[in-house]
């Protein structure tokens, strides 16, 4: 008899497409569907609209999610409501049927309380850690993400598993015992995002040949770092450098200071004078085809908080072979192997981003020994051997429950 697995997210935002995201929802959805091709019964338990559950009929996605309502509107109650119906959703499934492990996946920790709801005498009891502890940042830090509390929330799960080492550092620290912290880090899914030529005219990036592509994937949050991105472009397009910066911008979370972001982003772009080499898109279902038109795709975050230490986009564009260029925060030096596998700047600057544009365009042997060391780290993260770990654990802890009994 297959192991029975719930995985909790506190919300799914799908695409049109069915695509999931954020990094840590991503890794969490891609894992689920690899595990279920290898044979365990997963379910997935989130919040998401009547309307964003509609677009997952018919995916694989689909067939394994099972939505509950949103917990209402604003930040705080949307937070705490998402708790509450997730934990009611999850003790009513547990009265149904029985759950070898119930295991919640999350950018900060108190989303592992969710678990809990789950006797231990009969669930594996995990939660999955995508952000590292006390990273600055997110609306809520300075509110939950005291030591104290980290430290007895997360000591009460069978097991809390790290996605990065700045992850599981931060965990220790807080006074989690290593022993009870397993690493199993953040994956990529290599059978879809591999190396590919782009050939045929270009659909995203400027026409005009001989232009740098440059291309950014994210939001408009001040710490996702697009507005320095748009003053690096202004320095190199002083210096006669020729540049087209592509910006997919999504904000499928619908929140307000994203949208206002957004409106800060063209102007700037209007006060810069680059409307000319700038094109911003919204979410690109098919987005293996955008990163195949680009020459570089540039990470500027100021923090890792949220949704992931490591930025999913790094770990696509790395499998895509592609020359990752990132500032170092957070999880990037680790993912990025201190600068082998990707470029890391000096900093957080406009002219350090520009900088290590400037330095990876005019050297292309370092370029394309990136790119080489790039799709090599990204198969050590594949979605592959994440899912064979994965499995291990739940084997090793179900096991060891069941000879408890």
């Amino acid at each position: 008899m297959p192991i029975r697995v719930c995985y909790l997210m506190p919300r799914l935002l799908p695409t049109p497409s069915g695509a999931a995201v954020g990094g840590s929802a991503s890794n969490c959805v891609s894992l689920a569907l690899e595990l279920k091709r290898e044979g365990l019964d997963v379910e997935l338990l989130t919040s998401m609209s009547q309307d964003d559950a509609g677009r997952l009929t018919g995916s694989p996605l689909g067939e394994i999610v099972r939505s509950s309502a949103c917990g209402g509107s604003g930040l705080v109650r949307k937070g705490l409501g998402t708790l509450y119906s997730l934990r009611q959703r999850l003790k009513k499934r547990l009265r149904e049927t029985r759950l070898d492990v119930v295991h919640s996946h999350s950018g900060t920790f108190p989303y592992a309380i969710l678990p809990l709801a789950a006797d231990r005498r009969t669930s594996v009891r995990l939660h999955s850690l995508y952000c590292p502890l006390g990273a600055k940042g997110g609306v809520y830090s300075r509110w939950w993400e005291r030591p104290l509390l980290a430290r007895s929330l997360l000591r009460r799960l069978d097991k809390v598993v790290a996605v990065t080492g700045n992850v599981r550092q931060s965990i220790e620290e807080v006074g989690v015992p290593p022993e009870q912290i397993e690493c199993i880090p953040m994956c990529v899914d290599t059978r879809r995002f591999q190396p590919k030529e782009h050939c045929g005219p270009l659909r995203y990036f400027s026409q005009n040949g001989g232009s740098l592509r440059v291309l950014y994937v994210g939001n408009t949050s001040r710490e996702k770092g697009l507005i320095q991105l748009l003053h690096a472009v202004k320095l190199l397009i002083d210096e006669r450098l020729r540049i087209s910066l592509v910006a997919a911008i999504e904000n499928q979370s619908r929140i307000k200071e994203y949208a206002t972001g957004y409106d800060q982003v063209h102007k700037r772009i209007g006060e810069l004078q680059i409307g000319g080499c700038v094109h911003l898109v919204g979410v690109v279902d098919r987005i293996e085809d955008l990163y195949a038109e680009s020459d570089f795709v540039v990470i500027p975050w100021e923090t890792s908080r949220g949704p992931s230490d490591y930025p999913m986009v790094a770990m696509e564009a790395m499998a895509m072979g592609k020359c990752v260029i990132s500032t170092p925060v957070g999880g990037c030096p680790e993912l990025l192997d201190h600068g082998t596998a990707g470029i890391l700047t000096d900093g957080f600057s406009a002219a350090s981003l520009a900088s290590a544009i400037r330095s990876a365009a005019s050297n292309v042997e370092v370029r394309r020994a990136v790119e080489r060391a790039g799709v090599l780290r990204a198969a050590e993260l594949s979605l592959n051997a994440a899912a064979r770990k994965t499995i291990s654990l739940y084997e090793r802890m179900v096991g060891a429950k069941d000879r408890r009994g």
